[in-house]
This record gives C-alpha cells, structure tokens and sequence, in this order.
C-alpha cells in the first residue's frame, strides 16, 4: 500500500504540458524494466498521480472541477483527502472538502491519462475556498480493461425517448462504445443556484443504481427509482440538474 503524499494542484496554464526530460526519463524506467534490469522498481500508483483544481470552468461546465492525470499504463483508483485553501495560500481546516464521484472514498477508477471528479466544499469559510491541497492515502491498480471512451448517457421516459436532463425521466440510457466493457456508477446531482459571484456546486448526490457493468459496443438501460426518484420529483424543472456517469468499481 503507498505511503500518504501530498501536493497542491497545479496551475491551469501548464496542465497540458509534460517537459521533454520527463518523458525522456520515463521511457528510460520503461525499458529498463523491461528488459529486467533489477535496478529500479516499477513506480508506486501514488507517484504517478498529479491534480489540478479550477474554481470555475465557465458557463454551462462544472465548477470545483479536479483534474486528476494518471501517468501511469494502469487503471488506478485512488482514496484522496483535501485541505482547501484560501485565495493567500493559507488552509481552511474549518472547510470540508468532499466528492461527487468518490476519489474521496475510492470509489472513482481514473484510467491511463486521467479523469475528473467534482469538489464540494461545506463549513465556516466555504465561499473563501480557492484551492485544495490533495493527499494520497491510497491508490490502488484495478484489474480491469483501459476504458478509452467515455459512456454515452442518455436519459429517457418510458417509450424511450430522450428527455432534456433537467426532466423527470423514467430510466437512463448508457452506451459503452469502447470494443472492452466498461464498469460505471451513475449519479444524479442536485446543484445549488449561487448568488452574485457564488460558485455552483453540488448541494445533493443521488447514486442511481448500483455498479453497472456496460459489455462492449453495446448499451443497457437504468431504472430510475427509490431515492433517485424522490430526489428528481422534488427537484426537476425547479433548480438545476445532471445525470453524470464515472467509472468506478
């Protein structure tokens, strides 16, 4: 199990970038190890994991968006811990930071490249949140196929048909367009409706469903019920809302 690391996100200007000599080193680690050099050891989950938050993203995306980029070849599901951070640099340890798709709790799989999760910050201070610090407790390798897309998520009434996601709809729809089947959790999210220079985020998380494994090049159908459906008859058409899939486990 890898030993805790911490590090602050990055800045949005460099995310893309990865420097020459780093890709230069890794290539070297690769073949060394290929070729069974018994020198080096493969790199740990954890090192190989970088993070980069933005407060805002523009209209029509998600704020508190994290960007976790996983440069390893494996499928990898990390448990994170944040400390938020105000505009000065400085923690907010009254702030709870916490996930709407589970890197918090290990529930989100981030595939070779990296994937996304959303923050939510409650507490004393929580409109001053500007930044996190993030802490690897654990990432562990997942045993699973590299996932190369992203599921189609459609949602749907009874006959079918495709509805607006601020609807009431009845199921929802996932195609799994990758040629290696896909495991996902799907939820539904309720999001505040900020005042003046508020962020939007996450007031409530709905799971909908269980784990759901989607076979290659083909789709499956999710019933809507029990709380999701309460949670969607109290808010749809009322305040803003999302239908999200992620991978998981």
């Amino acid at each position: 199990m890898p030993l805790p690391s911490s590090t602050a996100t990055s800045p949005r200007s460099r995310a893309h970038a990865t420097p020459a000599a780093l890709r230069v080193v890794a290539g070297l680690v690769a073949t060394l190890l290929l070729a069974g050099c018994g020198l080096l050891t493969r790199p740990r989950p954890a090192s190989l994991l970088r993070f980069q938050f933005a407060a805002t993203t523009g209209d029509g995306y998600m704020n508190q968006l994290l960007t976790i980029y996983n440069d390893s070849t494996a499928m990898v599901a990390p448990t994170l811990e944040f400390t938020a951070i105000d505009a000065t640099g400085g923690p907010l340890p009254t702030v709870k930071v916490t996930t709407v798709y589970g890197s918090d709790r290990g529930r989100l799989v981030v595939a070779p490249g990296g994937g996304v999760d959303v923050l939510i910050f409650t507490g004393e201070g929580a409109q001053v949140a500007e930044d996190v610090a993030v802490s690897v407790r654990t990432a562990e390798r997942v045993d699973a196929p590299v996932a190369d897309v992203e599921p189609i998520v459609a949602p749907v009434d009874d006959s079918g048909r495709v509805l607006d996601r601020n609807s009431q709809f009845a199921a929802v729809s996932l195609r799994n367009e990758d040629s290696e089947p896909m495991s996902v959790r799907l939820v539904y999210i309720i999001w505040t409706v900020p005042e003046g220079d508020q962020r939007q985020q996450a007031e409530r998380v709905v799971p909908v469903g269980d784990l759901i494994v989607i076979p290659p090049k083909l789709g499956t159908l999710v019933p809507v019920s029990g709380e999701a459906q309460t949670a969607m008859a109290d808010a749809a058409g009322r305040v803003p809302t999302s239908i999200k899939a992620y991978l998981s486990r």
